[in-house]
Parts: C-alpha cells; structure tokens; sequence
C-alpha cells in the first residue's frame, strides 16, 4: 500500500513603504476585531507578517527578471512590482505552505488580493 499527499503551495507578493501592521490588516481584510472570526485573522496576519520577514526583497527591476516563477505572476502585479521598485517602495516576494498551521493553510488554499492606501499583497499564484 502506498498513499498519496496533497500539498499546497502559493506564491505572493507584498508591496509598501511600511512593515504591515495588525489593525491595517484587519481593516483591509474587512474584519472587526471583537468578530468572532478576529482570532483566524489575528493568526493569518501574524503568520503573513512571519513569511514577509522570510520573504526576498527586491531592490532593482532587473531582479523581477531572475524570479524563480516570474511567468506565474500576471503582467498587471509584474508592473505593480516594477511601480513599487520606482516608487521606493518594499517589494517582497515570499510563500505560504499548506503543511504547517491552520492560519497559513487558509492563506495558502485561498486567491487573494487585497489592496489598500498603505499595502498590496498578491498571492494568486495557488496549486493544490
């Protein structure tokens, strides 16, 4: 006998000038902190901040062109990133993993986007 794993993967992208903060993550993400659902959020923002800090940081528009899955990124984020680099801005690029805890398997299964005055994070690059 012999068994067969499912795992996920997903790539994404985080662009700001600031390192993200809890309340900007609930407030982008629509979630009041006395919700029922702030705990889930609360451990999503903690493990999306753990995964940028990991994450590799690009300092030069040249560097977009050596990412490992640059193909997997739609040409609108490519431009977003090359805009970010321009701006000054932080651009990383890190992962999620669907084997570790629940937190990071939510954001792992998911497509997301979410855009704000202060952050972007893209994290359409999902298999399963």
């Amino acid at each position: 006998m012999d068994f067969v794993s499912n795992s996920s993967s997903t790539s994404f992208v985080y662009i700001a000038r600031d390192m993200l903060s809890r309340d900007d993550f609930l407030t982008a993400a629509g979630v009041d902190p006395n919700s029922p659902v702030a705990p889930l959020f609360e451990s999503m923002f903690a493990e999306l901040k753990t995964q940028i800090d990991r994450g590799t940081v690009l300092t030069r528009v040249e560097e977009l062109d050596t990412l490992e899955n640059r193909q997997q990124y739609t040409p609108e984020v490519l431009d977003r990133m090359k805009q970010g680099i321009a701006d000054g801005e932080t651009v990383t690029v890190g992962h999620f993993s669907s084997e570790n805890n629940l937190a990071e398997m939510t954001l792992c299964t998911e497509i997301f986007e979410i855009k704000s005055e202060g952050f972007f994070i893209n994290a359409y690059d999902n298999y399963w």
